[in-house]
């Protein structure tokens, strides 16, 4: 969640107890800083300076916030309570597609990344890198928005967004990022017909993406997605799509009886 996220949801109405003031905090200190002072979080989430004091006491005392000198940041109990969702359990989607995931990143020595739906984002639940891997801006349990990304590409393709439920422009990371409904409605459909999807600096400059959707069997809905990432040289990225395909039906093998 980023930092505006989390203001909204300090100022939505189901945020109105004092435990949604304290999810409100939490949200706030998930986002890109990850240390804060208090009169910082107070003003994110739109509460009273003591307010947010004494929620953050309550959330110090119970170990799911610390203290870091006159700041706060989460916790490693915040961290083991996250690790229990189901992708991350032991036997779970993230456990599963680990083997396929540590072979497509030895076979290409590329960022490899693995991600679960999450509303209108995609969340990331796995990366893969190395020293010579492409530097990107992505981390295990952040957040990026479906249609900037290779990953997102795949899941909005099989998840058939009703006509008019596309926003009338989007937010444009760079200069290349698909910021209209028409032309990512075209995206869309390529990605339907060739089973995968592309960013060609969408998202980060000097950065290409090939994705794959690992789609429900039963359903032909997106279970997750898998994505590679290299340095922007024209087109180059396409030479991954047979791996790629390749590694996703692997996935939908090993996740084909998980309940996700």
């Amino acid at each position: 969640m980023d930092l505006q996220q989390a203001k909204n949801a300090g100022t939505d109405s189901s945020h109105d107890t004092s435990a949604g003031k304290a999810l409100a905090l939490l949200d706030a200190l998930g986002g890109p800083r990850a240390v804060m002072g208090v009169s910082e979080l107070a003003q994110i989430v739109n509460l009273p300076k003591a307010t947010a004091h004494r929620l953050l006491g309550v959330l110090t005392e119970s170990g799911y916030v610390r203290r870091a000198g006159d700041k706060y940041a989460l916790s490693t109990r915040a961290f083991e309570l996250g690790n229990q969702v189901a992708v991350a359990r032991a036997n779970g989607l993230r456990d599963r597609a680990m083997p396929v995931l540590a072979e497509l990143y030895a076979q290409t020595r590329k960022t490899v990344h693995l991600a679960v739906p999450a509303g209108s984002s995609v969340l990331y639940v796995e990366k893969l890198f190395g020293p010579d891997s492409v530097r990107i801006n992505t981390a295990v349990g952040m957040r990026r928005p479906q249609y900037a990304t290779a990953l997102g590409k795949t899941m909005l393709a099989f998840t058939d967004p009703r006509p008019g439920s596309m926003q009338a422009r989007y937010y444009r990371f760079t200069a290349f990022t698909i910021a209209t409904p028409g032309v990512l409605g075209r995206a869309l459909d390529r990605v339907r017909e060739e089973g995968y999807a592309t960013d060609f600096e969408e998202t980060f400059l000097g950065v290409s993406c090939i994705a794959v959707p690992v789609l429900d069997r039963r359903t032909r809905r997106p279970v997750a997605a898998l994505s590679l990432s290299t340095e922007a040289v024209g087109r180059s990225v396409l030479r991954y799509k047979n791996v790629m395909l390749k590694a996703a039906d692997q996935v939908c093998g090993h996740v084909s009886t998980l309940v996700a």
